[in-house]
């Protein structure tokens, strides 16, 4: 390992770490658990990221000649739920924040679960035994996120004073982690403009929205919220998996180039539904909560 592919893994695990425990400072109890009391809603989430995700990844996989690095880059994301920039994205596009946080921490514990089991099956260039793939997600993940709500939960005038700091880092963490995967793969960069993978990112963010939209409960800011949940990826979870499966190069560019392309894409959509449409909460109301 080269002293620049070093700095790599250790920037990834910076921006994954940090992100990981500003989220759980920023976030509260019942916000997380408000989401439980509808379990309709949470069955179309996890339906929406998990089912349909990797259904779409790996029809688009069967049906482009895509390089078999690039198809397993697309597996990768169709696992990895719960984009840490979720909150964000709702926030351009009028979504409830709270809301998308919650809708954050559920799928990103699902895919603790769920990609240590179904990634072995499906992705044939992914030699990993469960375990190892489970084992960095929970520490890396789950454990910063748990460390954080309790640190919110224990010290909460300290945890609001560091949290603009720990979000700091983990923006410049995910702008080097571009960076720095770009130039220690930049011939594997360069040959993605006329490999298909672009068009490939393009399909697979746009079918997740409009996947997600069709799934969502019947309100337009609702179905943008599962779009955005949806078609915005866990790109940190990815990152982490292929980290410590030793995968082909070529996968880590594909997490990178549907990363960007999601985040333009998704912004774009947000601040043009901003102007029409009013805010949606997920949260249940005060007098009585019922079912969608």
């Amino acid at each position: 390992m080269t002293p620049l592919q070093l700095l790599v893994k250790i920037t990834v695990v910076v921006f994954v770490v940090s992100s990981m425990v500003s989220i759980g400072l920023a976030a509260r109890g019942t916000e997380i658990i408000a989401p439980f009391r509808r379990p309709l809603w949470v069955l179309r989430a996890l339906t929406a990221n998990f089912v349909l995700a990797s259904a779409v990844a790996l029809a688009i996989a069967g049906a482009l000649p895509l390089d078999p690095g690039y198809e397993l880059g697309l597996l990768l994301l169709g696992f990895s739920a719960g984009s840490p920039l979720l909150p964000k994205l709702a926030e351009a596009g009028r979504s409830d924040v709270a809301s998308a946080a919650a809708l954050m921490v559920l799928l990103m514990g699902a895919s603790v679960v769920v990609m240590p089991v179904a990634l072995p099956l499906f992705a044939t260039g992914l030699q990993v035994q469960p375990g190892r793939i489970a084992m960095p997600l929970v520490v890396l993940m789950l454990a910063p996120l748990l460390l954080g709500m309790a640190w919110q939960r224990v010290a909460q005038q300290t945890g609001a004073k560091l949290l603009p700091w720990i979000t700091k880092t983990s923006n410049i963490a995910f702008v080097a982690v571009v960076l720095l995967v770009c130039s220690t793969n930049f011939t594997a960069l360069a040959g993605v403009f006329g490999s298909g993978a672009i068009g490939a990112a393009i399909l697979f963010v746009v079918l997740l929205f409009a996947g997600a939209w069709v799934l969502a409960e019947p309100d337009p800011a609702g179905r943008r919220l599962l779009g955005y949940a949806t078609g915005g990826r866990n790109i940190g979870a990815a990152l982490v998996t292929a980290g410590a499966s030793a995968v082909d190069p070529k996968a880590v560019v594909m997490l990178i180039v549907t990363g960007m392309v999601g985040l333009v894409l998704l912004l774009t959509a947000g601040v043009r539904a901003r102007r029409t449409e009013s805010p949606i909460s997920l949260q249940p109301p005060r007098r009585a909560s019922r079912e969608l």
